[in-house]
């Protein structure tokens, strides 16, 4: 019998074989700029999930306050939802970025090792940062500003391929962030909305 792998120690997803066993492909380190399905210009952005923290933190420092933050639950881990049902979505308003920060840092293990959730931060100009349920950014607009902390971080342009192109993928989901997400939900005293359609 294996232990359970370390919550604070995963990705968000892995790339495995058909049989479910990883292949041995990592995350690559790049950012691409495209077209998101609904018109809007956006970096898409790939870093190994031991850079993702880090890299994530300094990018929602660049969002405008105030700050609106929608926590996402794609996958409840305990009671999974029918097939095709709607997320549930947390929202708060009006938030400081050194309050969003900390409650972020706090929170990694939930948010950048769990597949169970998507974290969607928008500032005041309308600029917005998205991480995934697999461990993809996404900064809308395209703007340079998004560019310069990439490159400060190492993250060259130009990115070939995400997880999301691999044909199989494994999502972690750990028992011990069921509390981490209520705490998070405390934490910023999130309010559920219906899901956006």
């Amino acid at each position: 019998m294996t232990d359970a792998p370390d919550p604070r120690q995963t990705p968000k997803s892995t790339s495995v074989d058909e049989k479910g066993e990883a292949d041995g492909w990592s995350s690559p380190l790049g950012y691409s700029r495209e077209m998101d399905p609904g018109g809007q210009t956006r970096l898409v952005v790939s870093v190994p999930h031991d850079a993702l923290m880090r890299v994530h933190l300094d990018l929602i420092k660049m969002v405008a306050e105030p700050l609106g933050f929608l926590y996402r639950q794609v996958v409840h881990r305990t009671n999974p939802r029918p097939e095709g049902s709607p997320p549930r979505d947390f929202v708060a308003l009006e938030l400081k970025a050194v309050d969003v920060v900390e409650a972020v840092r706090a929170h990694t293990a939930l948010l950048h090792h769990d597949a169970r959730c998507e974290l969607w931060i928008r500032g005041a100009m309308g600029e917005q940062l998205v991480l995934d349920k697999d461990g993809v950014l996404y900064c809308y607009p395209d703007d340079p500003s998004w560019e310069d902390v990439l490159l400060g971080h190492g993250v060259p342009a130009g990115l070939e391929e995400t997880i999301m192109d691999r044909d199989y993928a494994r999502h972690w989901f750990h028992a011990e962030n069921d509390a981490v997400e209520q705490s998070l939900i405390r934490t910023l005293r999130l309010v559920e909305v219906p899901p956006r359609r």
